[in-house]
């Protein structure tokens, strides 16, 4: 049978004021004049079935009491359809009972059930058992009707009679929420309907089949026992696999909101959700502020109540309470009046008027966010199940990592804006914008796979700028890299758009010309960009100046075996271009290579360098931006070729790394740092804070000797430990991780600093910094350069900063350029800074008079002073770059 169990009239004055109670109340008066009328006027006299048996008609009323105990209950938003095995008894009874005993032992057993069990009081108590009435007077005047007319199929009488009775129980119901609502939909009628009419219907057959079995054959109603209990046990089955269905559908969209856009109206969403989940009367979410309960937030959604979000929360105490015993327990439950030991829920859900509350803390991790309390199970026929606690504690958990994820989304929302932007940075350079080395040498690869298929062969175009050391040199850093900017643009103008023109690094760049392309289409091209770089480029203040380029370049054909060899053969031709007088550019032909011996990148003349002191180590100040004063100095390499001169690191180290020269460059620049650096504490021994920073390779992190060439070198300098800083690229910690981790502890147990180089432009992960030693992260040149000139540059600085402040690290800008970088990095309370605006790579001499006087203190200001303003003429003219 289908019964109401939801609190209708005590909700009821909640939001209406015109009196649905009353009228609740007066149909319930006119259900039971109608059944006492049916009952006393026609079900007294109604012939007894030919099947009926004599029993004690207090057996059936037993019998009614135990089936209204084994229920399903089917939820539809606030009504609880409660379908039982009363549908069964009632069909056996048509038969086997008398009518006028039937219906009392129907009400009886029903009554009973509904005051003990399910605890039914007042109006709802009335308007259930007056249904009870209605419909068993209603289902035996039908059956008695029938039955005379149908004879053998006495059966499908009693099945009519159970769907006149299932048919209008739906509709006194549908009537009770149409009053109590306001208005009337059939919808709620239809999937009442749909919901009832199967199971009752199918409850009555078993009823009457056992029956007939009991009358015909009484033996066969042990075989009816097994299949009777399967039935039962699979539509309970199917029922509870569908509202776990329902309630991982609503756990999803329950958590989407909290990701909307307006957070108010997000909340208030939220929490009406929960309440329909759980079909609760309350749901309430506590949030806890910084401080933990100061500054916590309530947001509650109630039955009939206006939202309340984001207010102050005044009962700190009881809250408090039950967060502790949330966080220590796990969900809580609790039905008012039995709390099994959760007091202080029992008395939370007492003071609000709620018959029983659930509680789940907001934890992740590292954290409790707050609590999440859902109250008033709507209806009485059950309260709040283990899996309703379960899927409160899911809801919860959901819930705080949605909270943990928008506080961190909160820290980094800008710089997680600009991962795309990251992204491009990652294949790009960042000075002319064209594709590096990586995303250059993928292109070319490509190429020459899919011209291995096609025979379409692609060329590659090597050039190397000519003229532009002294342009760099003698206007400085920021002409040269206009310089370079304006033959990146000029560049791509010369170029089809399938082509790709690139730089790596310095005043080298490359070209992918797609095929298919032979010599004379090469003079082409080659021939725009010359006439290019003829132009004059204006670098500013009236300078005006123009570059060349050596160029070569090799024709891609079938005797490639892979696109790193086709971009070496064009560094070669090149290289023999810029050294052939007059040459307009050079292909590169088998033993090319081999007719100079004066290649740049050869690994035997890096070799023979090493082994004649060729290479020598400058310093590059670092300078303390709280007080403006040096504090020591990056070791860098330089490569004193006999007939070039200078080389930058640019022209030899990747071929250092590929050749494995760079651990012998290495020690060597170890070896003489520390030398240097204990020298300088003996000239300064009242600077405790001077120290000197070294560049590792990942050769030499990958190198089992690493650790005991750093003892080596502190031990035959007399360095202090604390005085190194070793300093290693992203790139080289996710190479191999484990094994770095290693390393770097090892390096670490020494006594020695680790900084991590050019943060922000590799793997920057906050992982990484909980699992290697780090001391100090250095923010790279690309985003100090941009700094006051690009919002996005700014927003990643600060975040680096401010994340090394959080985690207890220094942090070092590389590239200070101009007085403004200087004066933004140490806004944004950055420890240590580096650039040609303070020093440009210099002697280890001096570097000593660095350490001794005041040699850049004009040119900054101490942290604390920025503040005060700075006089019109403190920017000194910008020393030009390398």
């Amino acid at each position: 049978m289908t019964a109401i169990t939801d609190g209708l009239a005590p909700a009821a004055p909640r939001r209406f004021r015109l009196g649905p109670a009353q009228r609740i109340t007066l149909l319930t008066a006119t259900v039971a004049a109608i059944a006492v009328a049916l009952f006393v006027l026609v079900v007294r006299s109604l012939p007894d079935a030919p099947t009926a048996v004599t029993l004690p008609w207090v057996l059936w009323a037993v019998a009614f009491t135990l089936s209204e105990a084994l229920v399903v209950h089917v939820q539809w938003q606030r009504e609880a359809h409660t379908f039982s095995m009363g549908d069964l008894v009632l069909g056996a009874g048509l038969l086997l009972a008398t009518p006028r005993e039937l219906v009392m032992a129907q009400v009886l057993g029903f009554g009973i059930t509904l005051v003990v069990q399910r605890r039914q009081r007042g109006i709802k108590l009335a308007f259930n058992v007056a249904i009870s009435a209605l419909g068993g007077s209603l289902a035996t005047i039908v059956f008695a009707g029938l039955s005379h007319s149908v004879g053998m199929w006495d059966w499908l009488a009693a099945l009519i009679a159970v769907l006149v009775i299932t048919v209008t129980a739906d509709l006194c119901i549908f009537a009770v929420i149409s009053l109590s609502e306001g208005r009337a939909h059939l919808a709620p009628l239809l999937e009442m309907l749909a919901l009832s009419l199967p199971f009752t219907l199918g409850s009555a057959a078993v009823g009457l089949v056992l029956a007939r079995s009991a009358v015909t054959d009484p033996a066969a109603l042990a075989l009816l026992a097994l299949p009777t209990f399967l039935i039962v046990a699979a539509y309970r089955a199917y029922t509870g696999a569908r509202e776990q269905q329902e309630n991982l559908r609503l756990l999803h969209e329950v958590t989407q909101l909290l990701h909307s856009g307006d957070s108010q109206e997000a909340l208030g969403d939220f929490l009406a959700s929960v309440r329909s989940a759980f079909r609760a009367e309350m749901a309430e979410l506590v949030l806890l502020g910084p401080a933990g309960l100061e500054g916590a937030t309530v947001s509650r959604s109630r039955e009939g109540d206006d939202a309340v979000v984001m207010a102050p929360l005044d009962d700190l105490e009881d809250h408090n309470r039950l967060l502790r015993l949330a966080s220590a327990s796990g969900a809580l439950t609790t039905r008012t009046g039995n709390s099994r030991g959760q007091q202080h829920l029992d008395g939370y859900a007492a003071s609000r008027g709620l018959k029983d509350a659930m509680a789940a803390a907001l934890r992740t991790d590292d954290r409790v966010h707050g609590l999440l309390l859902v109250g008033g199970r709507l209806g009485d026929v059950t309260t709040f199940s283990s899996s309703d606690l379960a899927l409160l504690d899911t809801f919860a958990r959901h819930v705080a990592t949605s909270l943990e994820r928008g506080r961190l989304e909160e820290n980094l929302r800008q710089v997680t804006d600009l991962k795309e932007q990251l992204r491009h940075q990652a294949l790009h350079d960042p000075l002319t914008g064209l594709p590096n080395r990586t995303l250059f040498l993928d292109r070319v690869r490509h190429a020459v796979d899919t011209a291995g298929r096609t025979r379409i062969w692609p060329a590659v175009l090597y050039l190397d700028l000519d003229g532009f050391k002294p342009v760099n040199d003698t206007f400085g850093h920021e002409a040269g890299d206009m310089l370079l900017r304006t033959v990146a643009d000029r560049l791509r103008g010369c170029l089809r758009p399938a082509d790709t023109a690139a730089r790596l690094g310095g005043d080298e760049f490359v070209v992918l010309l797609n095929g298919p392309i032979d010599r004379l289409g090469v003079a082409r091209v080659v021939d725009r960009i010359r006439a290019q770089l003829d132009v004059p480029v204006l670098l500013g203040e009236g300078v005006v100046t123009t570059v060349g380029a050596s160029i070569g370049v090799a024709l891609g054909d079938q005797d490639y075996p892979d696109a790193d060899t086709l971009v070496r053969h064009a560094d070669i031709a090149m290289y023999a271009a810029k050294r052939s007088l007059g040459s307009d550019f050079l292909v590169y032909e088998p033993g090319l290579g081999n007719s100079t011996t004066t290649r740049k990148d050869s690994a035997s003349e890096l070799a023979a360098a090493i082994a004649n002191g060729e290479l020598r180590t400058v310093y590059q100040p670092l300078i303390d931006m709280r007080t403006g004063r040096p504090i020591g100095a990056e070791a860098l390499v330089r490569w004193e070729h006999p007939t070039d001169g200078l080389r930058s690191p640019d022209q030899f180290i990747t071929l250092a790394e590929e050749s494995g020269l760079i651990t012998q460059i290495g020690e060597l620049v170890l070896n003489d740092a520390c030398r240097q650096a204990a020298r300088w504490v003996a000239e300064s021994p009242e600077q405790e804070d001077l120290l000197v920073t070294v560049n590792l390779s990942a050769r030499q992190v990958g190198d089992e000797q690493i650790v005991e060439q750093v003892g080596a070198a502190l031990a035959a300098s007399g360095l202090e430990p604390r005085r190194l800083v070793l300093e290693i690229t992203e790139t080289v910690l996710m190479h191999d991780r484990d094994a770095a981790a290693a390393t770097l502890w090892l390096l670490k147990g020494l006594g020695v600093r680790i900084a991590i180089d050019d943060f922000g432009t590799g793997y920057s992960s906050l992982a990484y910094l909980r699992r290697f030693p780090i001391d100090m992260l250095k923010v790279a040149r690309e985003f100090v350069d941009g700094l006051g000139r690009d919002a996005h540059d700014d927003v990643i600085t600060r975040a680096i900063v401010e994340l090394a402040g959080t985690l207890g690290l220094l942090t070092v800008a590389e590239g200070i350029e101009t007085t403004q970088q200087s004066e933004t990095v140490a806004a944004l309370g950055c420890d240590i800074a580096q650039g040609y605006l303070f020093s440009r790579p210099i002697e280890a001499d001096a570097v000593s008079a660095v350490m001794s006087a005041s040699l850049v203190s004009e040119i900054i200001l101490p942290r604390e002073q920025l503040a005060l303003g700075r006089g019109d003429d403190a920017e000194p003219e910008m020393a030009p770059a390398n």
